[in-house]
């Protein structure tokens, strides 16, 4: 088994060989190295070319007169690569001790997860490879995300085979990892973020000295909206009172699961003043096998009056700091707590759908979000 790393290339010599100097010293899984040379300035080009005899045995340097862009260069790796795993990398990172491994060791131990990032961003204080020595010590903790960033991201073959190359009408780039990682979810496959496993990213280094980060970031985003709609704001209630358990709590995280991989951004709220409903949600979530998501945010809030905590919510949704952020729709289990809601809608104007706790609670809430992902359109 190997893993081709392909590295699309624009100046920043420095960085470019930090990060080849890091790959050699920090990788314990067989690679090769794919470097696109997007129309690089003369000294960069030197260096690119000199490790055709003093870089790892295999590496492949790809030469574009000029600089096509992060997504085509990436395409022309991708076209030229034949392993059975793939990495996608920027030159502005810096691997730690044990990366690849890591991440190909988690991709063989879960057959749906189709693309990975490593850790990024947090040895401050140590070297990085000090502390990749550190975060390997969490072995099969991962975070199940709605995208995986293109900074640093392993993809298995099959992917890449079964949903296709980057879409290049994201031009230089710019929301083309969000896309992709789209369609990798339509395709079945899962992204996460592996917690044993740490690359540093000293982000965007290349479009920062370009001055285009900004403007491209909005082009991608406008050519991201033509293809998929805007994900949607969900806020779930549920109280933990005495005559809720265990099931009821499993129904509630099997919703917000599957609304978090509809890409649903998710804010649940857990009301009740029982000191073990923390710990009671935990024990329902083993019991699914509920893996922590980046798109789920839960709060535990204690004391009475649930209804009125969710209405202070949803005004500060509407006149308040987050008013930018207003729900598309909040879920609760209790028809007090939608009677009340309901009153205030000429107020905090957002709709309220009573969807239980019950074993119909997922297909009441995904007929809920496919109204209005149709509504949308």
């Amino acid at each position: 088994m190997k893993c081709d790393i392909i590295i699309p290339v624009w100046n920043q010599l420095a960085s470019t060989r930090e990060c080849v100097e890091a790959i050699v010293r920090a990788t314990d899984y067989p690679y090769r190295l794919i470097i696109i040379d997007n129309g690089s300035d003369l000294e960069t080009k030197r260096y690119l070319e000199s490790l055709k005899k003093t870089g790892p045995s295999g590496t492949v340097i790809i030469c574009n007169e000029k600089n096509l862009g992060y997504v085509k260069a990436v395409n022309q790796g991708l076209r030229v690569s034949d392993a059975p795993y793939v990495c996608l990398m920027n030159n502005d990172t810096v691997p730690g001790a044990g990366w690849l491994g890591k991440l190909v060791s988690f991709a063989e131990r879960h057959e749906d997860a189709g693309l990975m990032n490593p850790l990024c961003n947090g040895h401050s204080g140590k070297t990085v490879d000090a502390y990749a020595l550190e975060v390997a010590a969490n072995g099969d903790e991962y975070m199940e995300m709605n995208q995986c960033f293109g900074f640093c991201t392993l993809i298995k073959r099959e992917v890449i085979d079964k949903i296709g190359f980057l879409d290049e009408a994201f031009g230089i780039g710019g929301y083309d990892d969000t896309d992709y990682s789209m369609r990798a979810g339509n395709a079945g496959y899962r992204c996460v973020s592996v917690h044993s496993a740490y690359v540093y990213h000293k982000e965007h280094v290349s479009f920062k000295a370009a001055g285009v980060r900004d403007s491209f970031t909005v082009k991608g985003q406008q050519e991201y909206l033509k293809k998929w709609q805007r994900h949607l704001r969900i806020g779930v209630g549920f109280s933990m009172g005495e005559r809720a358990g265990d099931a009821e709590a499993g129904n509630v995280l099997k919703t917000i699961l599957y609304l978090a991989r509809r890409w649903c951004w998710i804010n649940f709220w857990v009301f009740g003043g029982r000191p073990d409903a923390r710990g009671r949600i935990k024990s329902a979530g083993k019991k699914i096998n509920m893996p922590l998501h980046q798109n789920i945010k839960s709060n535990f809030m204690p004391g009475a009056f649930p209804a009125l905590q969710l209405l202070l919510r949803l005004l500060e949704r509407s006149f308040g700091t987050k008013k930018r952020k207003k729900y598309d729709a909040v879920f609760v289990d209790t028809r007090g707590a939608e009677a009340v809601l309901r009153f205030f809608y000429p107020i905090h104007r957002t709709d309220v759908f009573l969807v239980g706790a019950g074993d119909d609670m997922l297909s009441k809430a995904a007929r809920v979000v496919d109204d209005i992902l149709e509504i949308k359109k």
